[in-house]
């Protein structure tokens, strides 16, 4: 079930993607004859107005076709015969409302989960399956040590239990109705990571929450911070200074993160992140890309004319080759990840 919410969620970020498209290209007069959710054979068809409505087998994307992109319909309601600017508006439109989905899923998440301020080494929920269930810990308990040392904070839990290997036997001591017990057991692996150590606590939370005004303001400052961090990323990504298959992720990847997400009850900020990803991705200036529409928009103003049908093929063609790549690549990286146990995020 938490899998199908994470696909949900991904089909959400892609509908908002393509009705930024379609909406601005409707108000500046451009003729839309489908909108598509996913690609292949379609499953569902409705038309409504002028515009096809499906919904396709393939849940990999989505489109918002327009009159004169690729099926040489002609007039005042197609996409080339609208000026410049309108024809960028229109293309800008999709990253956009990605943007903008980020910064008010994040505003939601301040206003009403809120921000955490404190984490507590108070057990908040016990893992299904894990030591501590095995051995008896219960949600409530507060841990004050970890094979006879103190522990005093969450972070400090976190410290002792740094380096210990799957299988090892630890003892956990808690407070529960004023009296400490102890618990022995084997520590368990980590679903994500298994060579990771887990005793199978998530501990509780403290968090505060903000007026609309401030969450919007907050979430447009996280947004902002996030930019900077992909940039960063992405140049390190070039430089080699991190390698691509560690940190690569594709949909598998994203449906796994996105299921556990669900289960730990951050999901929301994920897809906020996610929904940053795609406005920044869609921007890279290569065909079929955004970016690369935009880029071409460039052109035309530049040279005074519109780049030739042709050439603006067989750049989309190695645009697509070079995208088809890149998914091919993530998708089985994600597979090796679950092959091997590596997690698909870095620590």
């Amino acid at each position: 079930m938490t899998v199908i919410v994470a696909i949900l969620g991904l089909i959400f970020l892609i509908v908002i993607h393509e009705l930024g498209h379609m909406l601005t290209a409707k108000a500046l007069g451009v003729r839309v004859p489908e909108f598509g959710v996913g690609f292949g054979p379609a499953l569902v068809k409705k038309k409504i107005g002028q515009t096809v409505y499906s919904f396709r087998i393939i849940l990999l994307g989505g489109f918002a076709k327009m009159a004169g992109m690729g099926d040489g319909a002609e007039g005042p309601d197609t996409y080339y015969a609208k000026a410049l600017w309108r024809r960028a508006l229109i293309i800008l439109a999709g990253p956009a409302a990605n943007l903008f989905a980020a910064v008010a899923i994040l505003a939601c998440v301040y206003m009403f989960q809120g921000v955490v301020t404190d984490v507590k080494p108070v057990v908040s929920a016990v893992e299904q399956g894990s030591m501590a269930q095995e051995v008896g810990i219960e949600r409530g308990d507060r841990i004050v040590a970890l094979d006879g040392g103190t522990v005093k904070t969450w972070e400090s839990f976190e410290r002792r239990m740094s380096g210990r290997e799957v299988g090892e036997r630890v003892s956990v001591t808690v407070v529960r109705d004023g009296s400490q017990k102890t618990f022995e057991g084997e520590l368990g692996a980590d679903p994500q990571d298994k060579n990771r150590a887990l005793v199978g606590v998530r501990p509780e939370l403290e968090t505060t929450t903000y007026g609309p005004l401030e969450s919007v303001w907050l979430a447009v400052q996280r947004c902002a911070e996030i930019t900077v961090k992909l940039g960063v990323f992405v140049g390190q990504l070039v430089t080699g200074e991190k390698d691509l298959y560690d940190n690569v992720t594709g949909p598998v990847g994203i449906a796994s993160v996105g299921s556990t997400a669900v289960n730990q009850g951050f999901f929301l900020p994920l897809l906020a992140l996610i929904s940053l990803n795609l406005a920044i991705f869609n921007l890279f200036p290569i065909l079929p890309l955004d970016g690369g529409h935009l880029f071409f928009i460039a052109a035309e103003k530049v040279l005074g004319r519109p780049v030739s049908e042709q050439t603006m093929g067989r750049i989309a063609a190695l645009g697509l080759v070079l995208v088809l790549a890149l998914f091919l690549f993530a998708t089985y990286a994600d597979l090796s990840k679950i092959f091997t146990g590596q997690p698909f995020i870095p620590d």
